[in-house]
């Protein structure tokens, strides 16, 4: 394996090590914020859809998606990249 594989692959080892470590530590937030079947839904369509799509399928305000990526986004569930949301898990 040359130098540049090597680096790759603590690349990937470390990828792996830091979604363990992040998944364990947001577990009780995402218990709380995806109780809901909407929440859980809307999370899945986050990055993948846009609002006035999402707002459509699952029957909530522009509003109410808004506030919750916000809420999401201060209790480390969504990443901000310019002007979107991403999801961390």
């Amino acid at each position: 394996m040359d130098g540049s594989s090597q680096i790759i692959a603590s690349l990937h080892r470390l990828e792996a090590s830091l979604e363990i470590l992040i998944k364990t530590q947001l577990a009780p937030v995402a218990e709380v914020e995806f109780a809901k079947e909407k929440m859980t839904a809307l999370y899945e369509q986050t990055g993948h859809a846009p609002v006035p799509e999402i707002k459509k399928k699952l029957r909530i305000s522009a509003n109410t998606i808004s506030d919750t990526w916000k809420r999401w986004e201060r209790l480390g569930l969504l990443a901000k990249d310019g002007n979107r949301y991403r999801k961390v898990l």
